[in-house]
């Protein structure tokens, strides 16, 4: 086979995508720290606040010039924004206060989607961005009910606790939201919850059925060595018999 097929040299969209994979990752990452930090810290200052608005533009500029890099150096621009939906909401999303937990999400499973193998991608997305959804939800429910009249969250563990008994549909209501912007963050979570637990159970299943179709093929193995051992015995058992009865007769090679 030749070896140009088989390796073919990288284009330069991927060698841009190569070199920038971990530090947009790990941007990704800073921002949603700089979030988590200005949710619990809830006497923020004013000063800190303006830096992570800053923060938070000049991280949007980066992705946005990475954007418009990726695209430029593709053959098909059109078919380049098709198969990166999630490259295109991080660039539209602008960097406003209301739309820090949208973008941070955006952010993370953007870069997430861009550094796993493809074969590896699937289960690795969606187990990251089921931590991801619990987190940032816990987070943005702590943000919109911590401080409410009458608010059952007294501390970030009360919002995790309510972002893992919403996911599971289990529904204790020992924790529930008094706001709009808490009900909303609810309304998310619950139904991203279903089709989370609906894709955890049927990959679970899938998996179970693949380790019993493999037991089946090696029983099936195993069986038909069996068979093929018992025939050998019972054809050695009649030339031994044989011999017994005619010890003068030369003994028939089988093999």
């Amino acid at each position: 086979m030749n070896p140009s097929t088989t390796d073919r040299p990288l284009t330069r969209r991927q060698r841009w995508e190569h070199a920038t994979n971990l530090p947009l990752m790990l941007l990704a990452v800073v921002f949603v720290i700089m979030y988590a930090w200005r949710v619990l810290d809830t006497d923020v200052s004013p000063r800190l606040d303006t830096s992570l608005v800053l923060a938070d533009i000049a991280i949007w500029a980066v992705f946005f010039v990475d954007f418009v890099v990726r695209l430029r150096l593709s053959g098909d621009r059109l078919r380049f924004v098709r198969k990166h939906p999630l490259d295109l909401l991080v660039v539209l999303v602008p960097p406003f206060r209301p739309l820090r937990l949208l973008r941070a999400s955006l952010l993370l499973l953007d870069a997430l989607n861009r550094a796993t193998h493809p074969r590896t991608r699937l289960v690795t997305f969606v187990a990251t961005s089921s931590l991801l959804i619990l987190l940032l939800s816990s987070l943005a429910f702590f943000d919109a009910e911590y401080g409410a009249p009458d608010s059952k969250i007294e501390t970030f563990g009360d919002a995790l606790w309510w972002s893992a008994v919403s996911v599971t549909t289990v529904g204790y209501g020992d924790v529930y939201p008094v706001t709009t912007e808490g009900r909303l963050v609810s309304l998310v979570l619950m139904t991203l919850g279903i089709g989370l637990i609906s894709f955890a159970i049927g990959t679970m299943t899938s998996w179970v059925v693949e380790q019993l179709k493999t037991v089946d093929d090696a029983a099936d193995r195993a069986e038909i060595m069996l068979r093929e051992l018992v025939d050998e015995v019972k054809a050695l058992r009649i030339e031994v018999a044989d011999l017994r009865s005619d010890p003068a007769k030369p003994a028939t090679r089988t093999d």
